[in-house]
C-alpha cells in the first residue's frame, strides 16, 4: 500500500475537532537556546481559541510564558488508526478575575495530585493534524536492476 493511503492529512476543522477530544499532550517551547517539554492536561477552548491548562510555579510557567512560540503535541491511538496533532501559539499566565473565572469553569485537571494555581492559555495560531493507519509493517521494496 502506498504511503499516501496510510497518512490522511487533516483540515483545519478537523484538526481543532481532535482538539477538543484531546485532554493530554506536551508543551514545549525554547528558552535562551534550549528546548524543554513537559506533559500537561489540557481542555480547548474553542470559542477562546485557547487552550487551557493548569501549571505550579517554576520552570513551565516561567518559560512558556516568556517564550516567543510554544508548541502543544498529543498523540492518540484508535482501532486500526492513531492520529497526531500540532497547535502553536503564544502562551501567557491567566491574571484577570474573568479569565480566571472561565478557566475554572473548563474543568481543567492536572496530571499529577500536586497543587497547581495557575492558569495557563495558549493562543492558538496554527493547528495541523494527522491520521495513520495502523497495522503490520508492509515488506521492504527491493529495487532491481535489469
Amino acid at each position: 500500500m502506498e504511503d499516501e493511503q496510510l497518512i490522511t492529512v487533516l483540515s483545519d476543522q478537523e484538526s481543532r475537532a481532535l482538539l477538543r477530544a484531546t485532554t493530554f499532550g506536551r508543551i514545549a517551547f525554547a528558552v535562551n537556546g534550549r528546548v524543554e517539554i513537559y506533559p500537561i492536561n489540557v481542555v480547548f477552548s474553542e470559542r477562546d481559541g485557547e487552550i487551557v491548562f493548569k501549571s505550579a510555579p517554576g520552570f513551565k510557567l516561567a518559560g512558556a510564558s516568556i517564550a516567543k512560540e510554544v508548541v502543544f503535541q498529543s498523540d492518540a491511538l484508535g482501532d486500526g488508526f492513531a492520529t497526531s496533532l500540532v497547535a502553536r501559539g503564544g502562551a501567557r499566565v491567566l491574571s484577570t478575575e474573568a479569565e480566571l473565572e472561565k478557566a475554572e469553569a473548563l474543568g481543567v485537571r492536572p496530571l499529577i495530585a500536586a497543587p497547581k494555581n495557575e492558569y495557563v492559555a495558549i493562543t492558538v495560531v496554527e493547528v495541523s493534524g494527522r491520521r495513520y493507519i495502523t497495522g503490520e509493517e508492509a515488506e521492504p521494496l527491493i529495487d532491481t536492476i535489469a
